[in-house]
């Protein structure tokens, strides 16, 4: 039997490889998940809570702390390579990460599976397709590369028998790959039924925390979302400062939550609001999925250039925008107009 590895490094990576695991059995049957450890206590948390799903479906997995300090980081690589060179098949949640793309030398799969980690799937399938280096959207402008890069090459390599996208994301298969499509099958038949409450939930973004947006102009489109649409939750997202949080619950008097576990099975374990508001992210595409025959709406938040901060490049303006016009092609979402959020109310500053 061929020893599969997954290698995951965040809440979202982690339950696409359940998804994965579910639509295919007969591969995942000596599936071991290596959790590289994120470090923002949010994060953890939501690992903590998949592993025990994990583990209720039989699914093996070990945490590994690449974080930690320099000694323990290089241990845990160790064991990490010993594992990598093991496996005859990869299953891989980003190969934008550092970690991974260090560890895949010593790789001798003849199998690659990349699962989904929301909207970055869709610009490494771009990067891969034009065969540019591996840099993530908000991180400015990348070049091309004469041979495709080091990612490139280890995925065209002779002795790599496929390479597949699980996927939810609207892509075109790179050049000797192939596209399969995640449906998330394993959170609609495990969890449920949606349970709807009155009123409209607000997912938060991280988009100020990647530096690409500006805190005030955020918090005050939050504001006139949350009096606009009776929107009286903020669902926020891990990686959200408390200091924005204090200030958005301060100015907007919306409830702060903080999922226990990735959007997409809070809104099937958890009562969600009616509707669901977000700004350009992964749940766009996937709440859709995740909510198909309930009585839920999702709803694009457009997003104004004018938020966007001064030094973010050209490339990643372009890539929200790409992402929200997919989203609603794909799915059919209403649009909520960036142009209808004032930009004259004066803003508690941080403190």
């Amino acid at each position: 039997m061929s020893e599969t590895l997954a290698l995951v490094e965040s809440p979202a990576q982690l339950l696409n490889v359940l998804e994965w695991a579910h639509v295919h059995p007969g591969e995942a049957a000596s599936l071991t998940i290596a959790v590289l450890q994120p470090t923002d206590p949010r994060s953890r948390a939501q690992v903590r809570r998949l592993c025990r799903y994990a583990s209720g479906s039989g699914v093996v997995w070990r945490r590994y702390e690449v974080r930690a300090g320099y000694l323990e980081r290089a241990h845990e690589l160790v064991r990490l390579g010993r594992a990598v060179a093991a496996a005859d098949r990869l299953v891989i949640g980003d190969l934008f990460s550092r970690t991974i793309q260090l560890l895949l030398p010593r790789s001798k799969a003849r199998e690659v599976v990349v699962v989904d980690d929301g909207t970055a799937t869709t610009e490494l399938v771009s990067l891969l397709t034009e065969g540019q280096a591996l840099s993530r959207w908000h991180q400015g402008e990348v070049k091309g590369s004469a041979k495709g890069g080091p990612v490139n090459r280890w995925l065209a390599r002779a002795d790599l028998a496929r390479a597949t996208f699980f996927t939810c994301m609207p892509v075109t298969a790179p050049p000797g790959t192939e596209v399969r499509p995640n449906e998330y099958a394993w959170s609609r038949e495990s969890f449920g039924p949606v349970r709807v409450r009155a009123g409209a939930d607000l997912a938060g973004s991280s988009l100020v925390e990647t530096g690409v947006v500006d805190q005030d102009r955020y918090i005050e489109a939050v504001g006139w979302i949350a009096r606009s649409r009776a929107a009286r939750r903020y669902l926020a997202h891990r990686r959200e400062s408390p200091q924005k949080l204090e200030r958005i619950a301060g100015t907007t008097g919306m409830e702060i939550v903080h999922p226990e576990l990735p959007l997409e099975l809070t809104a099937l374990t958890e009562p969600i609001g009616q509707s669901v508001l977000t700004f350009a992210s992964t749940v766009a595409y996937t709440l859709p999925i995740v909510l198909r025959g309930a009585p839920v709406r999702v709803e694009l938040c457009e997003l104004d250039d004018a938020w966007i901060t001064p030094d973010t490049a050209r490339r990643s303006v372009e890539f929200l925008h790409r992402i929200s016009a997919l989203a609603v092609a794909r799915h059919g979402l209403a649009r909520i107009p960036s142009q209808a959020h004032p930009r004259s109310e004066t803003l508690p500053a941080a403190q």
